[in-house]
């Protein structure tokens, strides 16, 4: 079974208010509710692209991911293909998309320095900063965690890469076979920062 994420714009100020030992099951809950009717159910279902409100919910929404049926894959893929294409990219904009996969989902092999040599695993970031109140570095194993006040970092190195996407068909050929579909879902992780950033939200990836 492949590994899936579900990304979510959440309320800071909220989610301090919900117990460190409880967020993620809440978070979980609330992205994934117990459905009181089958009217609600197919309310839910017919989202299937852009953001997910939940009935009565306010604080937090869930993004849809056009295409990739929640599969972590398709990101990873796209990582793998930015990290090989890159060097091919004029340097501004390489430095644009470096800064903006950096705080997503791409690991940047020469950036070491989130790394904790004391940790007992080297795949584990801590704490983002910023995270509400949590007396412990953040404990589940995240693919995403970006508080509010790095999230507008994100959608300042988005802005001048998003007129420019075309100059990586060259770049990325041989490394994707749509290269459509990635620029799509380089956009959509545009427009979900750009979301999170006007509300002044974070952004939290859960692996489920």
């Amino acid at each position: 079974m492949g590994l899936d994420i579900t990304v979510l714009m959440v309320d800071w100020e909220h989610l301090a208010r919900i117990p460190a030992d409880d967020r993620v099951d809440v978070l979980r809950d609330t992205a994934h509710p117990d459905f009181c009717c089958a009217a609600c159910e197919d309310a839910d279902y017919a989202v299937t692209g852009g953001w997910a409100w939940q009935r009565q919910v306010s604080w937090c929404a869930e993004y849809r991911f056009y295409g990739t049926t929640g599969s972590y894959g398709w990101h990873f893929r796209l990582a793998n293909a930015w990290e090989h294409a890159r060097t091919s990219v004029a340097p501004e904009l390489r430095d644009s998309l470096d800064h903006f996969l950096r705080g997503l989902f791409w690991d940047d092999p020469d950036d070491h320095a989130w790394r904790d040599p004391t940790a007992a695993a080297q795949d584990e970031r801590p704490a983002a900063r910023g995270f509400p109140d949590d007396p412990a570095p953040w404990r589940p194993r995240v693919l995403l965690l970006s508080a509010p006040d790095e999230v507008p970092e994100l959608v300042r190195a988005w802005q001048p890469a998003a007129p420019r996407l075309e100059e990586l068909r060259g770049p990325f050929a041989d490394w994707t076979t749509d290269f459509d579909a990635t620029a799509a879902l380089l956009r959509e992780w545009g427009d979900l920062a750009t979301e999170a950033g006007a509300r002044g939200w974070g952004l939290i990836g859960l692996p489920f």
